[in-house]
């Protein structure tokens, strides 16, 4: 009897052991219910208009979004959401070569917002976001690398006995910033860098310590993107069954994203999402490739109701070949921008219900997720409105209202402020595998805050001000377009320091025309010239 007692002990012990993060990726995915995404926040960027070295936090709240709380998360797990992604700007929070050591207080913050959902049991994803230092040029290449390994090797000591709740994501949409095959599915060269970066991510986790040998990683196509250039130029490193595709996918694209000429306000026909869900399955699933779509969401226009329609469309379809889905949240909510948000950040008020509630719908959900502890952040918090100030000091970036009124000073119609804006091309919609109808708009998606005073008090994900003339994509040199003022093709080839300089004050005089309203085209040659710093 006592052996007998003994070897069952042994074999539980056994089985105890196994199943600890014993679960390969796909059963991971399985388990995921739906994610949210804490966008225009921590992946903000403000290095032109605040001093970062006064406050590394101070970024948190530049884009107009609150300071994040763990109340906001325990809220929405109450409304159903398990998974929550962390999009976070390391640029600007670390420090030169050969070190690239990241701020302790930068480190200390994000870790304390990925506690907010991780110690309640959640699903957490965290990764690199709108960062300069890694475009998917073959000059970059190996300078991106150094400081990819740099990076991931600090990130992954710091959560190294997190389980396989934390997800890392290695890098997010990387592309060629500012040439013409930048949201057009990529070429060889965009290709072999994101593939390099993928191969260098996965092999740096591994060889940190803890749980990182083990732990469950995201890595993406080219710009993320689902078009059949990128998916089939995409390389999944060998010999290891924790890697995840990450997609991004909003789709149909003249319901969801465009703002521009095309765009639609219903849902009526889904063919888009069949063909998206179809290339998925074919593509990743049935060779038994787990995939999460990282980001997804249709912005608000004023169309609830084909919004919920879509939502249930789009979540029951992915749920069907087992994808779990990351709805893009950026606090926006009026406005002439991307109006994607969903949940109040002050009152942890869904101010979206009937949408949310398709989502649910659409995964079969059965009620909320319970959080395995109380939140720190019990009450929400009650902030000031400050409709139309500029980005304000740390102190105050720390009380912004969550109506997202504090809209950093306004830039270029782009993704994102400081980062190089391309030909304004745009993310091209998920088709039946033609990948050959380019929206017609010249705005690419989640472009920047806008600076109308017109509460759009969105991050770097909308240009308020007037959108640039529509226009067919156009070769990087222009031979009529102005030169901006200032030498900013100055700099020598590969010298990444002064090209960064130059862009930088090139970005400020974009900034100042977008600012004073000036002619919408003159503004956009500004741009296409800045581009062109990283090109010479």
């Amino acid at each position: 009897m006592k052996l007998f007692i003994l070897f069952s002990t042994l074999t539980l012990a056994g089985l105890s052991i196994l199943g600890c993060h014993a679960m390969s990726s796909m059963e991971l995915t399985k388990n995921m219910k739906i994610g949210w995404s804490l966008g225009n926040t921590l992946d903000a960027n403000c290095a032109d208009t605040l001093d970062y070295s006064k406050d590394q936090t101070a970024s948190e709240t530049c884009w107009g979004n609150v300071k994040t709380t763990e109340g906001l998360f325990t809220a929405l797990m109450k409304d159903g959401f398990d998974t929550f992604r962390i999009p976070t700007t390391w640029d600007g929070h670390f420090g030169e070569g050969p070190d690239y050591k990241i701020d302790s207080a930068w480190m200390k913050r994000v870790h304390e917002v990925v506690d907010y959902a991780y110690k309640n049991g959640a699903y957490v994803i965290l990764n690199i976001h709108h960062e300069k230092w890694n475009y998917a040029f073959a000059n970059n290449l190996e300078k991106a690398k150094t400081i990819l390994v740099a990076i991931w090797k600090q990130i992954a000591a710091e959560f190294a006995d997190y389980d396989e709740h934390l997800i890392f994501e290695g890098l997010n949409e990387p592309r060629k910033v500012g040439d013409p095959v930048e949201w057009t599915g990529g070429d060889s060269e965009g290709w072999d860098f994101v593939n390099q970066m993928n191969e260098l991510f996965v092999k740096t986790i591994r060889g940190c310590s803890g749980e990182n040998a083990k732990r469950h990683l995201m890595i993406p196509t080219y710009a993320a993107t689902t078009q059949d250039s990128a998916i089939n130029a995409f390389k999944l490193p060998s010999g290891d069954n924790n890697l995840i595709v990450s997609l991004h996918a909003y789709t149909p694209y003249n319901f969801a994203l465009n703002n521009a000429d095309g765009a639609v306000t219903t849902f009526d026909n889904p063919s888009e999402l069949d063909s998206l869900f179809n290339l998925i399955k074919t593509k990743f699933i049935s060779q038994n490739i787990p995939v999460i779509i990282g980001e997804f969401g249709a912005m608000s226009r004023e169309n609830d109701a084909e919004r919920a329609k879509w939502a249930e469309y789009y979540t029951k379809g992915a749920k069907a070949i087992g994808v779990p889905c990351v709805i893009w949240d950026n606090g926006v909510f009026e406005g002439t921008g991307e109006r994607f948000g969903l949940i109040d950040r002050t009152t942890f008020e869904i101010k979206a219900p009937e949408v949310v509630n398709s989502l649910m719908k659409g995964i079969g959900s059965t009620g909320p997720v319970t959080p395995t502890k109380e939140e720190t952040s019990a009450s929400p918090q009650g902030n000031e409105t400050n409709a139309n100030a500029p980005p304000m000091d740390a102190n105050a970036n720390a009380d912004a209202n969550a109506n997202n009124n504090n809209a950093p000073v306004d830039l270029p119609p782009k993704s994102l402020p400081n980062e190089l804006p391309a030909e304004v091309p745009t993310k091209i919609p998920t088709t039946d595998n033609n990948n050959n109808n380019t929206p017609s708009s010249s705005l690419p998606p989640k472009t920047l805050p806008s600076s109308d005073n017109d509460n759009n008090n969105n991050m770097p994900t909308q240009p308020a001000l007037p959108a640039p003339p529509v226009q067919p994509e156009q070769p990087t040199e222009q031979q009529d377009s102005p030169a901006p003022s200032g030498d900013y093709l100055s700099c020598p080839k590969d010298d990444w320091n002064c090209k960064q300089s130059m862009a930088d004050k090139c970005y400020k005089e974009v900034d100042g025309c977008w600012t004073s309203q000036g002619d919408a085209s003159k503004c956009e040659d500004i741009v296409k010239n800045c581009n062109k710093i990283w090109q010479s």
